[in-house]
């Protein structure tokens, strides 16, 4: 397995995995993406310019989302499964709607990040290898997070987030239905969609840490989600009362509560 990753970042570690060759490089270089690819049989693509710094560039984040998108197909041999890490936000702003979005949901570009989003998805969908296209809800993790200034959504809006290790399931998943070349929303679950405040609230009482967040004044692109359709990779296995207890017990470790 090849891990082509940033070369400022201490991947080191990879490097003692048997079986783990770690390329450092720039998906926008077609030479170094091609060395990368070289005798390469499945690529999962994960690499992006994400917010808030993919709305401070539109060229870096067309030139590495989409650019490196197309860098990496055509170095990969013909035919050679795709797992493309693509997001829900190219659904756009969608507060006002009754249902939960699903997988057919017209999509809007409505910044930087999901123009390339939904360009990137149509380079894969269009490249002829197999290929599963995910739809990624934002990534809760159980450790210390500092709260932002402003909490990047209002607190009536409909939130739902996913945790990192039920994401990197779906995407280790993903690989095995590849050929039926499908496109799955990959959200937490009936017990991930509540309001935005509740979220908040929910994950820092658990923590046991006292704080007063400020919320967006504006709906943004987070919402509830159909994922009946993803069910089949399984990797739904957290919910969010377990990391709730998981994050207890990071509290108490910490003396916060």
């Amino acid at each position: 397995m090849g891990v082509f990753d940033l070369p400022a970042v201490n991947w080191s570690y990879l490097e003692a995995l048997k079986g783990v060759n770690l390329f450092k490089g720039d998906v926008t270089d077609p030479e170094q993406v091609s060395r990368a690819c070289k005798g390469v049989d499945a690529l999962i693509h994960l690499a992006a310019i994400m917010p808030p710094k993919s709305e401070a560039s539109e060229k870096l984040t067309l030139n590495v989302n989409v650019g490196g998108t197309r860098n990496l197909l055509r170095a990969l041999r013909r035919g050679s499964p795709v797992v493309f890490a693509s997001s829900i936000s190219v659904y756009g702003v969608t507060a006002s709607e009754e249902q939960r979005i699903g997988e057919d949901h017209p999509l809007t570009a409505h910044d930087n990040y999901s123009r390339s989003k939904i360009l990137g998805e149509a380079a894969v969908t269009e490249s002829g290898n197999p290929y599963t296209v995910l739809r990624i809800a934002p990534i809760t993790v159980a450790d210390l997070v500092e709260l932002p200034p402003i909490i990047p959504y209002r607190g009536e809006q409909r939130v739902e987030f996913i945790f990192v290790e039920d994401a990197a399931n779906a995407i280790i998943a993903a690989l095995n239905v590849a050929d039926d070349k499908e496109t799955f929303n990959v959200a937490g679950g009936d017990s991930w969609q509540m309001l935005g405040r509740e979220y908040v609230d929910r994950l820092y009482a658990a923590l046991g840490a006292e704080v007063d967040p400020r919320y967006s004044d504006e709906n943004t692109a987070v919402d509830w989600y159909d994922t009946s359709r993803s069910k089949r990779l399984a990797y739904q296995r957290t919910s969010f009362r377990q990391l709730e207890e998981r994050l207890k017990a990071l509290g108490e470790e910490y003396g916060l509560r």
